[in-house]
């Protein structure tokens, strides 16, 4: 919460207090990378990262961490977790959507999947990390249905987070 209210210290204390208590649990280990990487602090997510990527989850992060480093094992790394997603996929297995989307905008670049696969995930989950993915899919892919999607969930919805306002950025449409 204190992320989501903008308060990075506070943020940080809170992610180190918890992993003194498990660092071993893989959706808080996700999380603080994702605080890591928002920070801009890749090489600290990807060190963080490199020996728990049998999660796919931990290996999406990993992946983005080492393309925002510029190193060279991150196009390996992508592989790895593209072959993951389409095993997913032949097994009919669609509950990764919001990591899949993630994976296409911030791996591949490709905005056009990424806000496909962003509005499937939409339509089952609601939380603000599926909604960030839309809003920034929205925005790569100048998809103004997804735009919309975004725009009319934020004026229902009144949720507070100072990273997803980060992500959002898209002006009105003119009128």
């Amino acid at each position: 919460m204190a992320a989501r209210l903008g308060d990075a210290a506070a943020a940080e204390r809170h992610f180190r207090a918890a992993l003194a208590l498990d660092a071993e649990d893989s959706y808080l280990i996700g999380a603080w990378a994702d605080f890591l990487l928002d920070a801009g602090r890749a090489g600290e997510a990807a060190r963080l990262l490199q020996d728990r990527t049998r999660a796919d989850a931990l290996l999406l992060r990993y992946a983005i961490a080492l393309k925002k480093l510029g190193d060279a094992d991150a196009a390996r790394q992508g592989a790895v977790l593209a072959a993951r997603f389409d095993a997913a996929a032949r097994r009919g297995d669609t509950v990764h959507q919001r990591e899949q989307a993630r994976f296409e905008l911030a791996v591949r670049g490709d905005a056009a999947a990424a806000v496909r696969l962003a509005r499937l995930n939409w339509a089952v989950q609601k939380e603000p990390a599926d909604l960030r993915i839309l809003a920034e899919a929205a925005l790569a892919s100048s998809d103004p249905e997804a735009a919309r999607q975004v725009r009319d969930w934020l004026a229902r919805s009144a949720l507070e987070d100072r990273t997803l306002a980060s992500a959002w950025t898209q002006p009105e449409p003119r009128r």
